[in-house]
Order: C-alpha cells, then structure tokens, then sequence
C-alpha cells in the first residue's frame, strides 16, 4: 500500500508498517502526488476535495487536526473513501496557550484573576478544557455554544452554562474563541466577530482567537485597533500563511497557527488517525494510543499567578514564538513571508504540556485547583528548602 503524508505530520513511523508512506509539502500537494497513493495523510494546509482526489486511487484520508473545514467531507463520503480525523487531540495544549495569552496580559494589567470575566465562544474539546484551566485558576467563565444549545443542551459536563449570547460574552474582560469555520447555516461562524461585533470591544479587553483565522473579519479588526479597541491575541489569520504586517504590528501577541503544537497534542492526533486506519483496514493497532508526559522537576514554588507564567514559559514561552514572526514579516519577499510561516511551523521548537511537571516548592493552596487541572505534581519541598 502507498501512503502519501504530510511531511510536517509527526510520528510518521507509525503508518510504516501499513504501506510505504512517501512525505510530501502538505501546502503544495497535487493530484500527480498522488497518482499511486491509496492513503492521504494531511494536517490542516492542505484542502482535501474533489479536485485533489478525483481519479486517484486514494480510499482513505486521516486527519491529524481537530478541525474539518479544509475536507470536504461530504464529497468523500459520496466518493466512498474513508475519513478520520482527530478531535481533541490538541485540546490542552491549546488550553495551555490560552493560559499563557491570559495570565501575561493580566499580569502587565495588574488584573487579578479573581476579578475577570472569561466568555468562551465554542464550548467543545478545546474550549472546554480552556473553560476547566480558567476556572480553576478563579476566573468567572461564561460559556456560548448555539449549535449544541439547538442540538437540546444547556450545560456541558463540567456544569458550565452554554447558552449565553454572543452580545453578552462580548462584555467579559477575556473573549476567546473555539469555534470551527463554517460556512453555512445558522450558526456560522464565517466573520463571527465583524466590525459590529468588534465595536462592542474595548480597551480594557482581551481577545484571543486560536480557532481559525476567518472567524474574525480581520480587515475591521484592523480597522478596530486603529482607533482603540482591545488588546489582541491572534494564532490565526484569515490569509494565512500571509500574515498583514500592519495587522500584526497592532496585535499584542501573534504565532503562526501553532497553539496546539505540543509534542503531546501532535503526536495524539496522528495515533488517532493511525488507528482510524488500521480500523479501515481491518488490522489490529501495534502500539497503544497511551503518551507518557515528559518528566520536568520545578524546584520553585507556586504562590502568585507569576509563578504560574513562569511554569508554562519553562515549557513554552509565546514571547519567542512572537519574535520569530515578526522577523519573518520584516521580510521584503511576500512569497519569503509566507514559506517563512509554513518554516516557523515546521520547524517549530519542541514543546510539552505541563503533564510531567514536578512542583516541588510550596504551592499555595489558592493554586492547587489549577496546578491539579494541569495535570502537574504537586510535592511539598523539604523542610531547608522552604
């Protein structure tokens, strides 16, 4: 069998033993890259539909991505080829950049966390865990999630109310956003937020979008920051891999579509789809779907929400990816600006979720939820060294 793969899709050894997998740039994949493949590999740059797989041999597409928009899914069920995808397999390492995006700004703002209000728009995999890390950390989390409030739900499992409106998660002093990009419908979530909706945003608001880029109208929100507006956290842009410069110089922070690239979180997405496919084909999965979490020992205590800044930048700290960027865009080339953000993420430095992490300080009771939900140990330090 002959597998074709996205080339920035880790733990590729996996599918080794179901065929001969051949990597390929997932951006610039085109149906003569596939002419022998009866299995595609993808992440979320390349757009899997009809006129990629038309008269190809391929029967299968996995996904290593939380994220459906960019496979028409709908064709290929007509097609009769398989698909899987990953759900959830990047949820805490999103939720951990959130956390880092959240506490920096409340930190320079001198906000404590007891006092802000958090609107998470799109309760699902990624936005409820993002909804668990904020409350444990104190902060008061409201939840809007239209399209499961029309399927009949009010809460999510956690307790948390999903059926606030939009014009009301507005008015919180942390708006972030989970949703997938949808076209059609009632709930679409094309420009979700539009030059109304970033009207309502103020200065003395965070807005963080780690969805996808097209969920804000990105035109007005350059518009919007033109003339106040609220500091901005962007891993998404709705040109990707071009990114406006302008944009970006009036962002508080901006990536390159990474907040999900943990070691941990990648790696689950393509064992997710590795045994979506030895499900397909009938064959029983070699290994386990089980990550061990990186050991790390944190002799340091935890007492203040700087302590906790401190502990998410020890495994990843968004300041350098935000560095890195922008010398990608001082770049005179459009085209070098664009294969710069595909290298940022192809390249992108090893980075682990805090699951494995030791703390061995004293950690203030008041940061014990949050440490819990982290998936951190937490162990009393002797005696001499408190």
């Amino acid at each position: 069998m002959k597998i074709t793969a996205d080339e920035n899709m880790p733990a590729l050894a996996l599918f080794a033993p179901l065929g001969e997998v051949t990597r390929c740039a997932g951006r610039g994949l085109t149906q003569a890259d596939l002419r022998e493949a009866q299995v595609l590999l993808v992440r979320s740059v390349t757009r899997v539909d009809a006129a990629l797989l038309a008269n190809t041999p391929v029967r299968f597409v996995g996904s290593a991505t939380i994220g459906t928009d960019h496979v028409d899914t709908a064709w290929l069920a007509q097609a009769g080829i398989g698909f899987a995808h990953a759900p959830g397999c990047n949820a805490m390492a999103v939720a951990e950049y959130v956390l880092q995006a959240v506490l920096e700004w409340a930190c320079e703002q001198g906000r404590s966390l007891d006092s802000l209000s958090v609107g998470v728009v799109g309760v699902g995999n990624a936005g409820g865990r993002v909804a668990r890390l904020l409350a444990a950390a104190g902060c008061q989390v409201r939840g809007c999630d239209p399209p499961r409030v029309a399927a009949g739900e009010r809460m999510d499992g956690d307790g948390l109310a999903l059926d606030e409106p939009l014009d009301e998660v507005l008015t919180c002093d942390v708006v972030t956003l989970h949703v997938p990009l949808t076209e059609q419908g009632p709930h679409a979530t094309r420009h979700l937020l539009d030059a109304v909706a970033l009207a309502r945003l103020g200065p003395a608001q965070l807005l963080i979008n780690s969805s996808r880029g097209p969920v804000i109208d990105n035109a007005a929100l350059l518009a919007r920051l033109a003339s106040g507006g609220p500091s901005v956290v962007l891993d998404v842009w709705e040109t990707e891999p071009q990114v406006p410069a302008e944009l970006f110089a009036r962002v508080r922070r901006g990536s390159p579509h990474i907040a999900g690239y943990s070691v941990e979180g990648r790696t689950r997405g393509s064992l997710m789809v590795y045994q979506a496919l030895c499900e397909h084909l009938g064959v029983p999965p070699a290994v386990s779907s089980q990550i061990e979490p990186a050991p790390m020992r944190w002799q340091a205590g935890v007492t203040g929400p700087e302590d906790v800044l401190a502990l998410l930048r020890q495994r990843w700290d968004m300041r350098d990816t935000h560095a890195a960027l922008a010398a990608v865009l001082a770049e005179d080339d459009p085209e070098g600006k664009a294969a710069g953000f595909d290298r940022l993420r192809r390249q992108f430095p090893v980075r682990h979720e805090l699951a494995g992490v030791t703390v061995e300080g004293l950690v203030a009771p008041r940061w014990q939820p949050l440490l819990a939900a982290l998936g951190v140990t937490i162990r009393r330090a002797p005696e001499s060294d408190t």
